[in-house]
C-alpha cells in the first residue's frame, strides 16, 4: 500500500516525518516551501486566480508602450528640430509658391502629430 505523504501545514512537511527533525531544514522549510493547498486565493491545482495571462498582459503591454514611447519621441525630435523650408519666393508683387516646400513642412506637421499620438499611446499602456 503507497504511504501517503503529510499534507503542508506550516507544521508539517516533507522534512517532518515520523517525528523525526532533520537539522535546519526542518525549521527552514517552514518559510519557503511553497503550500499552494493551504492558501484560499489559490486553486488547488498551483494556478494563480488571474490566470497565466497576467503576467504576459503585463510584459507585452511595458514593452509596446516603451517601443511607443521612443518612436513618438524620435518622431516628435524629427518634426521639431527639422527647419521648415520657406514656402513662398519672391516679393510682394510677385510671389512664387514652393509646392515641394509645402509638402515638406506638411510632413513635418504630420510627424510632430504622429509623434505625440505614440507618446499619448504609451502613456495609456503605461497606465494599464
Amino acid at each position: 500500500m503507497p504511504t501517503r505523504e503529510p499534507d503542508c501545514s506550516c507544521g508539517r512537511g516533507p522534512s517532518v516525518a515520523q517525528g523525526k527533525w532533520y537539522g535546519v531544514r526542518s525549521y527552514l522549510h517552514l518559510f519557503y516551501e511553497d503550500c499552494t493547498g493551504a492558501s484560499p486565493d489559490w486553486d488547488g491545482d498551483g494556478s494563480s486566480p488571474h490566470g497565466a495571462w497576467a503576467p504576459l498582459i503585463w510584459k507585452v503591454s511595458l514593452s509596446t508602450g516603451t517601443l511607443f514611447l521612443l518612436m513618438g519621441a524620435a518622431a516628435l525630435a524629427a518634426g521639431s528640430l527639422v527647419p521648415p523650408k520657406l514656402e513662398g519666393i519672391g516679393e510682394e508683387e510677385f510671389m512664387v509658391l514652393d509646392v515641394q516646400a509645402v509638402r515638406y513642412n506638411h510632413a513635418l506637421g504630420t510627424c510632430r502629430l504622429v509623434g505625440m499620438a505614440l507618446c499619448a499611446a504609451a502613456g495609456m499602456l503605461g497606465a494599464v
